[in-house]
């Protein structure tokens, strides 16, 4: 191959800054697709026309990128199947390179620097440059990975990183990838190890800058990307499939890879192997909970792991302290965290003998109101459900429930009464707690129950007696008045459904009242008075507990 003139415009003028010049220099004509398909079509002709390459990648960003793109990804392609982009072998000599040599350097640099275009269209280019971007860097990973035999993963973990680091990354984009992702096994595997990697590659922002140069990858992110990284990171990861089971369900690879080495051996391809496709998920989702996560970020995480991310994992027990942490950290991340760790609990051994007590300390009056107060009662449902736990421990479950509903919305009460009925159905031992004559106290200090004690073993709530349902008959609501009833009967009812009393709001109450028959519409204007209620207790002269207003 003849050496292209490398003079004011060949190797010494490629450089991203002396082609800007240049073009801002040169009194340039406006240049139209067909001059492009034709620029394109004369470097493949002949070899004295390499220079146009320079000229296609200045109007790679221009009227026409998306024209040059594409006219560039074809003619890098042809390159590298006529073997024009080989990479020269070293030479031990200190002679100088001959023509051909100097030529494919050339042309590797003019390569790289193409890729560089795409990777800035994809991390900061408008969305349509974005699509294009994309569209060519996969082009590209698939001939090139068809081209060498081999799945190639230095270009594909560039386009990882610009990907999960742009928080402008248009929604077209993310679908494009998200489809791609799960519609090759090889690009799929690639993606979780490549995330893996970023991620585990990201040096905290209180580093120093000798701490820094010092680790293995020359790679850092800006803490300011920091958040953008985790946000869309996720936003891909929840939309994955998971990893298959059986190496059989794996096959259908962007790449066409044979795997053979030079030597004609067949050497195994991770990305055709379901264990790899597990270590690769497993790593990629640890190194995401080691980042500094915002709550909405940590609740969406804890809502899926049950289901999403533990059974996926090569050793669930990896995720003791994440489970651990946030279910120490309180609040809606406690609730949220109950799925994940009795999962480990129940089906991988893990030994946390302090469940029971901090999930009874998880019964405040704060819970009574919060987002997820539905899903918590379905788990509560789940863990308290075994014969074999001990009667003092659902007594106090049973004693905790029934004196928060004191003052609960009426949504909450509604939700918690069938639960207490269907626990002393399913625990006998505990029916006493309904059937001691003369024991409402005057005064709730004469409880025998000690709300504020921790340990559900020492607060005595087997000793007392679940007095609140029956102040719970006095309620405004008739709904719940009605409901509270059940316990004087022998709990002969099957149990309750839960499902029909756990997702009721105000609204839905309120909707359920007046549509009622017109002798109980005074119902509905006791619900709409509710709001002005400051006071929810009123001690009587003829009542020998308190009871609601």
């Amino acid at each position: 191959m003849a050496a292209p003139k490398v003079t004011k415009t060949g190797a010494s003028a490629t450089t991203p800054k002396k082609r800007k010049a240049s073009a801002e220099s040169a009194e340039t004509n406006a240049i139209t697709p067909d001059r492009v398909r034709q620029l394109a079509k004369e470097c493949l002709e002949s070899a004295t026309k390499l220079n146009n390459l320079v000229e296609l990648l200045d109007n790679a960003n221009g009227e026409v990128s998306h024209t040059a793109l594409v006219a560039l990804q074809h003619v890098f392609s042809k390159l590298l199947e006529r073997g024009d982009l080989k990479r020269p072998k070293k030479s031990n000599t200190k002679s100088a390179k001959d023509p051909k040599t100097k030529v494919t350097e050339w042309l590797r640099d003019l390569r790289g620097q193409f890729v560089a275009e795409l990777l800035m269209h994809l991390s900061a280019g408008a969305a349509d440059k974005q699509t294009t971007a994309l569209q060519i860097l996969l082009g590209m990973v698939k001939h090139e990975s068809e081209h060498h035999d081999d799945f190639q993963n230095d270009l594909f973990e560039r386009v990882v990183e610009a990907c999960v680091s742009n928080d402008n990354l248009s929604e077209n984009v993310l679908e494009l990838l998200i489809r791609d992702i799960n519609a090759f096994d090889d690009v799929r595997y690639y993606f979780y190890k490549d995330f893996g990697k970023y991620l585990n590659a990201i040096v905290p922002a209180e580093v120093g800058a000798e701490e820094r140069r010092s680790k293995r990858r020359k790679m850092t992110v800006d803490p300011t990307k920091l958040p953008a990284v985790v946000n869309q990171g996720l936003s891909i990861l929840t939309k994955l499939n998971p990893p298959p089971e059986k190496d059989e369900e794996l096959g259908h690879c962007m790449a066409n890879v044979s795997g053979e080495t030079s030597k004609g051996q067949k050497k195994a391809q991770p990305a055709l192997q379901a264990h790899q496709h597990r270590q690769a998920f497993t790593e990629c989702w640890l190194a995401f909970m080691r980042q500094p996560l915002n709550d909405e970020v940590y609740k969406q995480i804890l809502l899926m792991i049950h289901k999403r991310i533990i059974p996926y994992m090569t050793q669930a027990t990896l995720l003791i302290d994440f489970l651990t942490d946030s279910y120490d950290a309180g609040g809606p991340l406690s609730l949220l965290a109950l799925n994940g760790l009795f999962t480990l609990i129940t089906q991988h051994n893990l030994d946390y003998p302090d469940f029971y007590k901090k999930l009874y300390a998880l019964f405040d009056r704060n819970l009574m109101h919060v987002k997820y107060r539905s899903r918590f009662f379905r788990l509560v449902d789940l863990f308290l459900a075994s014969s074999q736990l001990p009667a003092y421990l659902i007594a106090a479950f049973l004693k905790r429930m029934s004196r928060l509903c004191l003052n609960a919305p009426p949504a909450g009460i509604l939700a918690v009464i069938p639960q207490i009925y269907n626990l002393l159905k399913k625990h006998p031992a505990c029916l006493p707690m309904i059937h001691k004559e003369g024991d409402l106290p005057t005064l709730p200090a004469q409880d025998p129950f000690d709300y504020d004690e921790a340990d559900p073993m020492k607060c005595k709530a087997i000793d007392s007696s679940l007095w609140e349902l029956q102040v719970l008959k006095s309620h405004y609501l008739p709904s719940i008045s009605g409901l509270a009833k059940i316990f004087e009967e022998d709990l002969s009812k099957p149990v309750y459904d839960l499902e029909d009393f756990l997702d009721h709001s105000y609204q839905s109450l309120y909707e359920t009242e007046t549509k009622k028959k017109e002798d109980e519409e005074g119902t509905a204007a006791a619900l709409a008075v509710h709001v002005t209620v400051t006071g929810m207790f009123q001690r009587t002269a003829k009542s020998s507990f308190w009871e609601l207003v």
